[in-house]
């Protein structure tokens, strides 16, 4: 089979294309051929050996030192069709059409993949494909859909509330901005100037340029805010957000741990650096959640599997609308 291959930490060009043998079923598992595989930005962090609160050492150490051993194929969500089930498997038949995550043991930018019936949080979970989404939108839905759920959630908002949303034209953003407008939340949405369009179109309330000097409110004015681009400008952004209200910090570093509990105590706002668990509970929330909605991921670009290093430079230049997807089959 076709396969994308994890020869090193860098640039794009460590994920070579590569033919592997077809993995077979073993006991309590399900060969899936895989359709799609997103391109998150958990895939490119883990690529470049950059992650956030201090997990590029611990990682390090479980994948492989000087390049990756342990993991051989990148790649943490997919959709695909049940082609092969091993003995005893009873959850999933041959046909059926799945989407979901591989949690550490990676694998989805390939054709096929083995993967446990009843995997556990460390191996991702599973669930059938939402009817009301193609292929290529499934592959794009559970890791974004579970954390903007999870934030939302989180976050106690009710209809009318306000919202913000930093960094809202990503895969997380662009998801939580869908769900938060189906739950009447007022949402301001801030991205670069590129990307104002899409999030009007998805139902933002008022769409912000951050390169602009417009601000996106006034002190105190949002009862919630979803970060996903963090750095320096943290503390400043937090004065956007009441007393009492929640802002999510998507990109942590340890310093943003430290500080979570002054902030709590001297502003008496909660800096939360929490994610969803990825549980099988959060998944089949997310996707009775999308079918009811009926709200889609976006998809900026396709690309074939064989063009996975592209994928990653197009997903780390900063025009990436919502989500990039890896196609593996014609």
């Amino acid at each position: 089979m076709k396969a994308v291959i994890w020869t090193g930490y860098g640039g794009p060009q460590v994920l070579v294309p590569s033919e592997i043998e077809t993995p077979v079923p073993r006991e309590n598992e399900i060969l899936l051929k895989i359709h799609s595989a997103s391109v998150t930005a958990g895939d490119c962090e883990m690529r470049r050996l950059e992650l956030p609160l201090g997990l590029s050492l611990p990682v390090r150490l479980y994948a492989g030192w000087r390049k990756p051993r342990r993991i051989k194929i990148p790649g943490q969500e997919f959709s695909g069709e049940v082609v092969k089930t091993g003995s005893p498997v009873s959850k999933f038949s041959v046909g059926d059409m799945l989407c979901g995550t591989t949690g550490f043991r990676f694998g989805a930018y390939a054709e096929y993949i083995c993967v446990s019936e009843s995997p556990d949080e460390m191996s991702g979970v599973m669930a059938g494909k939402p009817e009301n989404l193609s292929m290529v939108e499934a592959s794009a839905l559970p890791t974004a859909g579970m954390e903007a759920l999870h934030y939302l959630k989180e976050s106690k908002l009710e209809k009318g509330h306000k919202l913000l949303i930093i960094g809202a034209g990503g895969s997380i953003g662009s998801f939580a901005l869908q769900a938060a407008r189906h739950m009447g939340i007022r949402v301001t949405a801030v991205d670069s100037g590129d990307k104002l369009q899409m999030l009007s179109d998805l139902g933002a309330e008022r769409v912000i340029d951050y390169a602009s000097d417009e601000s996106p409110g006034s002190t105190g004015e949002f009862d919630s805010a979803i970060d996903m681009v963090g750095g320096r400008g943290v503390l400043k952004r937090l004065g956007y957000v009441r007393p009492g209200g929640s802002y999510f910090l998507a990109f942590a570093y340890i310093r943003h741990l430290l500080l979570a509990p002054f902030i709590r105590l001297l502003l008496g706002k909660k800096l939360n650096i929490t994610s969803s668990s990825q549980s099988q509970e959060e998944l089949q929330r997310l996707i009775h959640f999308t079918g009811t909605a009926c709200i889609s991921p976006v998809i900026h670009k396709c690309f074939p599997l064989s063009e996975a290093a592209e994928a990653h430079r197009f997903a780390e230049s900063g025009v990436k609308q919502g989500n990039i997807v890896l196609t593996a089959q014609n």
